[in-house]
């Protein structure tokens, strides 16, 4: 048999108590605890045996963190970064601190944004004109190393690149589009390299004038932007020109830029130094008025003059903004004078009075010629100058007009310093233009021999005269008047 006392437990295990005994038990118990406490020992010694340990942590702090300040100085740090230092490397050149900012940053940020197809091509030109203007920058202080060159060289080759392949995707989707920005980068290269050139042409002048010249000539650059221009085939402007009213459009966008750049420009500048720029713009206004009259009659013709204006106006434009390209490059070699039609009828009659004065002097003085040799020459001289006044008066072409006359005044030129060689008093107008030579033949005079001096004297200098679109260089001596003819 189990022990009592299992019995007991387990029977007690299966014994509840309900809710009104419960309630009767808690509350005896409680009345029995209410008038029996126990005594204060046995509470020192309860809480003593039963006291639990008390943890204790580590010590810390508790801070506040300053939500408000720190937005504030992240808006200033952000400010700084994306905007005044940005701005501030604008003004970096290679070799400076802040000019990866402006160039792999600012540059490459604005690429990014730009998502027209012409305006990337636009957008590469200017880079390509930022890294000239950069070079020409260090050439005048005179830190343009080989190895800054090089790096300029390299970019005027990736920028003209993403040009011209902007240019060739351009062309899949709009044909005259293409066309026309590949006359403005390739006008804009051409100027690039015309000014780099002659940059290199004053360089070398002043290093042999100069030891201590520290410009260096720019061929490498020059060189680049040749290669630019010749590589692709596709960004050559076609022998069809783009459509007029888009033509039209691109040449009033021109216009506007150089009247907008020349309003500036007034503000600063003397108005003497803007009176060449004012003419071209008003020979570009006639050009334009001109296609404007020659579209109802033959839209072609029309369209092959708007192609010359964007040209000019292209070429204007960087004229305006390069402040070296000035320095660099004569406006008229540039952008040529086209003259009116009063301003050709009055320069015909200015040149064929001042010739025919000449040939009268001619006259005057060929009687005091002894020498029957020279006579003769001088004689001959002066038919040659007579046929060409007459073919001048029935001569349409102004250009051809003009190669006559730069002819004619080469020959009476040199028939003047003949003259002159023979000991003939010249007037006052004509011994002014042969002054140099003539001191140049007296200091020959004095130092060489009878003999050699009769040879001098057969010695004139090149004279070259320059026509409208055209080069006539004309070279005639004493002794060889006559074969030259």
């Amino acid at each position: 048999m189990k022990k009592f006392s299992e019995q007991l437990n387990t029977r007690a295990q299966s014994v509840k108590l309900r809710a009104e005994e419960k309630r009767e038990l808690r509350e005896r118990v409680v009345s029995y605890m209410e008038y029996h406490p126990l005594p204060a020992s046995m509470k020192e010694t309860n809480n003593s045996v039963n006291k639990v340990p008390v943890q204790t942590a580590e010590p810390f702090a508790t801070f506040k963190i300053p939500f408000t300040a720190i937005f504030k100085y992240s808006a200033v740090t952000a400010a700084l970064f994306l905007v005044v230092i940005p701005f501030v490397a604008e003004r970096a050149v290679p070799g400076d601190a802040l000019y990866a900012v402006k160039v792999q940053f600012n540059e490459e940020l604005r690429s990014t944004l730009t998502f027209d197809t012409y305006q990337k091509v636009e957008w590469e030109t200017e880079r390509l004109n930022r890294r000239i203007a950069e070079a020409r920058l260090l050439a005048s202080e005179g830190r343009l190393t080989e190895e800054a060159e090089a790096d300029v060289a390299e970019a005027v080759r990736v920028h003209s690149a993403n040009a011209q392949r902007e240019i060739a995707e351009l062309r899949n989707e709009d044909e005259d589009a293409a066309t026309i920005a590949a006359i403005a980068l390739d006008t804009t290269l051409e100027l690039q390299s015309s000014s780099l050139k002659g940059e290199d042409d004053v360089a070398l002048l002043l290093s042999s004038e100069s030891i201590d010249n520290d410009n260096r000539p720019i061929n490498l650059i020059a060189s680049a932007i040749d290669e630019s221009r010749t590589k692709p085939e596709e960004s050559v402007s076609s022998s069809t020109p783009p459509a007029y009213a888009k033509l039209m459009a691109r040449v009033e966008e021109n216009t506007t830029r150089i009247y907008e750049l020349l309003s500036a420009l007034e503000k600063v500048a003397p108005a003497e130094e803007l009176v060449d720029v004012k003419r071209r713009a008003e020979d570009i206004n006639r050009a334009i008025q001109e296609a404007t009259e020659t579209v109802s009659s033959d839209e072609l013709v029309a369209r092959h003059q708007l192609v010359s204006v964007i040209q000019r106006t292209q070429r204007l434009i960087v004229y305006m903004t390069e402040l070296e390209v000035i320095k660099t490059i004569d406006i008229e070699t540039l952008i040529p004078v086209v003259l009116t039609p009063e301003e050709k009828e009055s320069q015909r009659k200015d040149l064929t009075t001042e010739l025919t004065n000449k040939l009268k002097m001619i006259d005057d003085l060929s009687v005091q010629v002894t020498n029957s040799e020279i006579k003769a020459k001088v004689n001959f001289a002066q038919d040659q100058i007579s046929e060409t006044l007459e073919k001048m008066s029935t001569v349409d072409s102004f250009e051809e007009f003009k190669i006559m006359t730069n002819e004619a005044t080469a020959l009476a030129e040199d028939v003047f310093k003949i003259l002159n060689l023979e000991q003939i008093t010249l007037p006052s107008a004509v011994s002014t233009s042969t002054s140099t030579t003539t001191e140049e033949v007296k200091t020959e005079n004095e130092t060489a021999s009878s003999t050699v001096t009769s040879e001098e004297e057969g010695e004139v200098s090149t004279t070259t005269s320059e026509s409208v679109g055209s080069t006539t260089t004309v070279s005639l001596g004493a002794e060889d008047i006559v074969d030259s003819l």
